[in-house]
């Protein structure tokens, strides 16, 4: 399979689990990262237990078992350049360019979107503006540096220290005060509200990763590790035949330009003639 972007051994992707369910999640969402990325990208686990699954590249112990097991699998990476992905993203499309962003930038993620939701709305020591909106963490790539590895550490520390529940309000706080180079990625590489795929029209982006948070909530989900996620049990049928629409005609995905996409783009080299055609059709219509 050839990626859109070409990925190097210092890339690699992780999941951090701990729990008998998540880490079953882990091993499928997993697969579902290999089924569009193809058998040679590198896929880490990080997890509270040994999971014998080829479907990973390597797993590694967590030194600490707690809920938030993601800071420690960033900081321990042994790529370079790391996406971290929590148990419940599904990947649908080829998302290699991330890797692209982070040889640019220190930190890439996606706002939340969910802003007026509990998590969004807390702020555990300063008063930040709203426009300054929380990282959804769950979809989150760093390039290691001191600099970041600093990063990890402080947001892993006042987690600890102030015995706070939710990471994404103290990553917040975090990044209003540093100096890292951070690329806000567009909702598609973290579609969290499933509900928006009908509504996406042709010329939107197709999404690369599904965040779907309540997929722990389905009974037994956990449990066919060695197959990838099935979208039918996940979408309701007009949300998935949205999703084949929006992947089929996506030409950032490299899907051919339609009849009408490419007398647009001829049109557009002529501006005189497209003033023209555009004049003709307002009549037409």
């Amino acid at each position: 399979m050839t990626l859109l972007f070409p990925m190097t051994t210092d890339d690699g992707f992780v999941f951090a689990a701990t729990g008998a369910q998540y880490r079953g999640l882990a091993q499928r969402a997993a697969r579902s990262l290999r089924a569009v990325m193809g058998d040679d990208i590198q896929i880490d686990l990080f997890a509270d237990a040994p999971v014998d699954d080829p479907v990973f590249n390597q797993v590694h112990i967590l030194n600490y078992v707690g809920t938030r097991p993601k800071m420690e699998a960033l900081r321990e990476s042994r790529f370079t350049q790391t996406v971290y992905l929590d148990c419940d993203v599904v990947a649908v499309a080829d998302c290699s360019d991330m890797f692209a962003l982070l040889r640019q930038f220190d930190c890439i993620g996606a706002h939340d979107q969910y802003g007026n939701g509990t998590v969004p709305m807390h702020q555990p020591t300063q008063d930040l503006p709203t426009g300054f909106r929380q990282i959804n963490s769950g979809v989150m790539g760093i390039r290691k540096s001191d600099k970041t590895q600093d990063f990890l550490r402080s947001w892993e520390q006042r987690m600890t220290s102030e015995g706070e529940r939710w990471d994404q309000p103290v990553l917040r706080e975090l990044l209003w005060e540093s100096d890292l180079r951070v690329w806000i990625l567009p909702p598609e590489y973290n579609l969290m509200h499933t509900g928006y795929l009908p509504a996406m029209g042709k010329r939107m982006a197709a999404p690369r990763l599904l965040h779907i948070t309540t997929l722990h909530e389905i009974i037994g989900i956990d449990e066919k590790t060695d197959q990838p996620f099935d979208l039918t049990e996940l979408l309701g049928e007009r949300a998935l035949t949205a999703l084949h629409d929006l992947l089929g005609r996506d030409r950032t995905l490299g899907a051919a330009p339609s009849a009408r996409d490419r007398i647009g783009d001829l049109l557009r080299r002529y501006p005189k003639v497209e003033k023209r055609a555009r004049s003709i059709w307002r009549r037409l219509r």
